[in-house]
């Protein structure tokens, strides 16, 4: 067993900046729905990233700051984009946001700090984000890389940014009225739970859920995750990829079954964009979760990203077959995905998430709404109410 456990820290150590890298890709979405990857032109004869719209009625919105064409956003006194008043959007409970992280030994981050908050993908870079998009870029693609080569040491400058005090801004401007904050927890050095914590408690509409690294599952992991858990709000964020570990693997099972007897949701990620090593690519495998699923009766997933870029068909169908204890969340994905999920699995068990600051709070609202045009009896219970049911929430 000792053996093993060395394996694991080594192997962990080795992966952990390329896993952030890939993480980062995940939520990326680099391949198009449809399409080749030859880059277009816009009208003004700019290159885009993606295809120019040719549905006129899709606004050919190219960039975030061009969100005002839509019926919902236009700019307030200061110039930030934000929720037109009177726009009949309901408060919205985001059940998928994250504050910046420190790891190792890495500088806290200042979550009081308002400064410009430096989203991970250029949105004004001329693209049809609505219906997908191509991050990263290149030069994205290479700062990301520099950046998580010293992830352990060096805290990059952007995650800085990620403050709880941005996000609180933000939530106004868009009817946010309480986000759920998603913790990261690594297997070595980690402190992401912990800051997660912290930021939570500034301000009454943030809300954390716990976070605990399944390895080695014992009575004292069981103590330490209880508690974690001292609120009406009970959650647990895990993360096969970053925790190099399947929803399959015996202590992960042992995580689900003491959430399952103690009424804990997990929120997931599921899926994976193909860019991936194969062995990161099978920790995420939406099929892994049918396992705990059908071993706990009583455990309630929330499925993040229903499966991101190349796992999404794949679990809309292990949702589909689980449906009493599956929850769907659709961060990162464009229009066309967010209307299968909304034509093929109950409303009441979609829940809505923007994935802060991978996606800034703009731009995954408005692929909801795009996506749910002439559909808005949908918009209570999805942004709110269903979120509100499953994570006993309440608001004001």
């Amino acid at each position: 067993m000792e053996v093993n456990r060395k394996q694991f820290i080594k192997k962990a150590a080795a992966g952990i900046a390329a896993l952030a890298a890939l993480e980062l890709s995940s939520r990326s979405g680099l391949f198009p729905l449809t399409g080749s990857r030859e880059t277009p032109r816009a009208p003004g004869g700019e290159e885009v990233l993606g295809k120019v719209p040719s549905d006129p009625q899709a606004r050919q919105i190219l960039r975030m700051s061009e969100l005002n064409r839509l019926p919902w956003f236009d700019y307030a006194g200061d110039a930030q984009l934000r929720l037109k008043e009177g726009a009949g959007v309901p408060k919205i409970i985001d059940c998928h946001t994250h504050v910046g992280w420190s790891q190792g030994f890495g500088d806290d981050i200042d979550m009081t700090a308002r400064n410009p908050v430096r989203y991970f993908w250029d949105y004004e870079i001329t693209q049809d984000f609505l219906n997908f998009q191509l991050h990263p870029t290149p030069k994205e693609a290479e700062d990301i890389t520099q950046e998580t080569k010293y992830l352990l040491f060096r805290t990059p400058e952007r995650n800085k940014s990620y403050t709880a005090a941005n996000l609180t801004a933000e939530m106004e401007r868009f009817n946010h009225v309480r986000s759920i904050l998603l913790p990261i927890e690594i297997p070595l050095y980690s402190r992401h739970a912990e800051q997660t914590r912290r930021a939570a408690k500034l301000d009454s509409r943030l809300t954390a859920f716990t976070g605990i690294h399944p390895w080695r599952w014992s009575h004292a992991k069981e103590d330490r995750l209880a508690a974690t858990l001292d609120g009406p709000i009970r959650g647990l964020k895990f993360h096969p990829v970053f925790q190099f570990m399947g929803p399959d693997h015996p202590d992960a099972m042992r995580m689900f079954e003491w959430c399952a007897e103690h009424g804990v949701v997990v929120l997931a990620h599921t899926g994976y964009t193909g860019s991936e090593p194969e062995f990161m690519r099978a920790l995420s495998e939406p099929e892994r979760y049918e396992r705990p699923l059908k071993a706990f009766p009583k455990l309630r997933i929330i499925f993040a990203h229903t499966g991101s870029r190349r796992r999404f068909h794949e679990t809309l169908a292990v949702a589909r077959r689980h449906d009493d204890q599956v929850w769907l969340e659709f961060s990162g994905q464009p229009v066309p995905h967010i209307q299968i999920v909304l034509n093929n699995y109950d409303p009441a068990k979609i829940v809505y998430g923007s994935d802060w600051p991978y996606y800034p709070l703009s731009v995954s609202l408005a692929r909801f709404l795009v996506a749910t045009e002439g559909r808005d009896h949908l918009w209570q219970a999805i942004l709110h109410d269903n979120a509100a049911k499953l994570l006993n929430v309440t608001t004001a």
